[in-house]
């Protein structure tokens, strides 16, 4: 697949947010590039009235060639202090590894976007799709601004990544202050996902401020997509455990696990060259690993719905 690093960008040059949308972070997973593709289609065409800027970014430009999660490395678990730093540092003829210049390009475009940009506030949201079946979900950092744009979409919100997952972009964003969420839309190549994405991308686009419903296309079919996902399913949940797995586990997840699944405590879940691989707990299950990169096996998430009550 031939793409550039910057998808889009569009404004009509009035104060409002800056959007960033980041898909391919991992790149086969394809659906964020075909939704964004479609918005700025519709917007150079439409011109429609607009507050702020939004920008549509590949984030593994390689991968994405290759058709691959990642090429060395997973691109979305090396957003940590150290290595940022060690990214920094570096000139780009010295790093090496084909997700080191990614992340290098990705952190230059990311800085010269928050600093000569004049528009505020900045919000990033990272597209995700999974190896599984079922389950649309948004995934919010520590900002308590992260949680409210993320729950407006109406499908289920994780918490609790920073406890669970380390080096994401929610992570990066959040150590500069700024309000960033991820949006899983459904399996890889389901034609459906790119729909939720681009639900996603008009609908944040509303509760942000940048436009007003009338001016969105089909706003309240996007809507309907998106929250008639929601039915059934906890409005909060969080992660409470992760199974992480190496290429040399021989990890393989047993077939038929859908997310949001429940699971219970001692039900076996996967196997590996030790043996059978147990729930440690009650819960649901996220985001079964049902390709060959991944680091992670399988999540487990719990109902966190009272928060919206309280």
């Amino acid at each position: 697949m031939n793409v550039n690093r910057i998808l889009g960008r569009y404004t009509n040059r009035k104060r409002g947010p800056l959007f960033i949308a980041v898909a391919a972070i991992h790149g086969n997973e394809l659906a964020g590039i075909h939704a964004l593709n479609r918005v700025f289609e519709y917007l150079e065409k439409e011109r429609p009235a607009f507050k702020g800027e939004i920008a549509g970014i590949t984030g593994n430009l390689q991968a994405v060639r290759e058709n691959k999660r990642f090429v060395d490395v997973d691109l979305n678990r090396q957003w940590y202090p150290e290595n940022i730093l060690r990214i920094q540092g570096t000139p780009r003829s010295a790093l090496k590894g084909s997700e080191d210049l990614e992340q290098k390009e990705l952190m230059i475009l990311f800085e010269r976007l928050k600093k000569h940009t004049p528009y505020a506030p900045i919000i990033l949201i990272d597209f995700h799709t999974t190896s599984a079946e079922g389950g649309t979900f948004s995934i919010s950092n520590a900002n308590q601004e992260s949680l409210k744009i993320a729950t407006h979409l109406g499908v289920p919100v994780i918490k609790g990544i920073e406890g669970t997952v380390s080096g994401t972009t929610l992570h990066y964003f959040r150590d500069l202050g700024l309000c960033a969420f991820g949006f899983e839309a459904g399996q890889h190549v389901e034609p459906a996902s790119i729909d939720r994405m681009e639900a996603a991308i008009w609908l944040t686009l509303e509760r942000i401020g940048c436009m007003k419903k009338a001016d969105i296309p089909h706003y309240d079919l996007h809507w309907k997509i998106l929250h008639d996902l929601g039915k059934g399913i906890p409005d909060i949940v969080s992660f409470s455990y992760r199974h992480p797995v190496k290429n040399e586990d021989d990890f393989v997840m047993n077939p038929g696990y859908q997310n949001f699944q429940t699971i219970q405590k001692g039900e076996v879940l996967a196997a590996d060259k030790k043996g059978p691989i147990t729930a440690k707990e009650d819960g649901m299950i996220l985001m079964p690993l049902y390709q060959k990169q991944g680091e992670d096996g399988f999540f487990i998430v719990q109902d966190e719905s009272h928060i919206l009550q309280s």
